[in-house]
């Protein structure tokens, strides 16, 4: 396995399995089945794009292992927007309208808050599982 796919593929795995689980919780609650699938993708999709780029950023130095602050940041950025995409798509395509989510600002707020617990778990997989990372 080459150094580049190293690092960007806890990036893709990330959101991937975090894309899963949303599916998988969304059922549980009881939201039908388009909904749930249409919701795991839409949030699946922008977290493994920016979970790669931010590995990528990693890789070329910009973030070096061990640092959480310039993560949490890039995380406080990227997890509304890709939470926002999925809100929106998700509407989009099974709602068959585009709606903003209820209190935008306030939705945006929470996201951001909820990016450093994903941050956390970003850094600490890119950590564990990757060995160090571009590090090595």
């Amino acid at each position: 396995m080459t150094l580049t796919t190293r690092i960007t593929a806890p990036g893709l795995v990330i959101g991937t399995v975090a894309g899963v689980f949303t599916a998988l919780f969304m059922l549980v609650a009881g939201a039908p089945p388009a909904w749930a699938v249409t919701g795991g993708l839409m949030l699946a999709a922008p977290l493994a794009a920016f979970g790669a780029g931010c590995s990528a950023l990693r890789l070329r130095g910009v973030f070096r292992g061990g640092a959480f602050a310039p993560v949490a940041l890039y995380w406080l950025i990227a997890f509304p927007l890709a939470r926002l995409v999925q809100e929106v798509g998700t509407r989009l395509v099974v709602g068959d309208s585009f709606a903003l989510p209820p209190q935008p600002v306030s939705f945006l707020v929470y996201q951001a808050l909820i990016s450093v617990g994903f941050a956390i778990g970003f850094v600490w997989v890119q950590e564990r599982l990757v060995r160090g990372g571009a590090d090595r």
